[in-house]
């Protein structure tokens, strides 16, 4: 919980998710090394989400580089919505998470 004088910061990730030989495979392609996987579309999208989550966390807690395009300048929503399809099987979505600065 922010306090204290800690404060919240909101990111829009791209979740790209494909069919898998036993479920569904899910990556971030702005996050370099974040793949995760589901039994469902739905499963490996929110472990995804939750990656990219503790993937952010840790850039901040080290100090290193945000990636360019990913910070939002208000409160971000948790919502993912379809944004769009690349090829008949991988779907693009996009996720709002909101990241306590430490």
């Amino acid at each position: 919980m922010p306090g204290n004088g800690e404060s919240r910061i909101g990111f829009r990730v791209e979740i790209v998710v494909e069919p898998d030989d036993n479920g569904f495979h899910a990556y971030c392609p702005a996050l370099k090394g974040l793949h995760t996987f589901g039994d469902t579309e739905e499963e490996a999208l929110s472990n995804a989400s939750d990656a990219a989550e503790a993937y952010l966390r840790s850039l901040i807690k080290h100090g290193d580089p945000i990636p360019v395009g990913m910070l939002t300048l208000k409160p971000a929503r948790r919502v993912a919505s379809l944004q769009h399809r690349r090829g008949p099987e991988a779907r693009h979505h996009t996720k709002d998470l909101v990241v306590d600065a430490v």
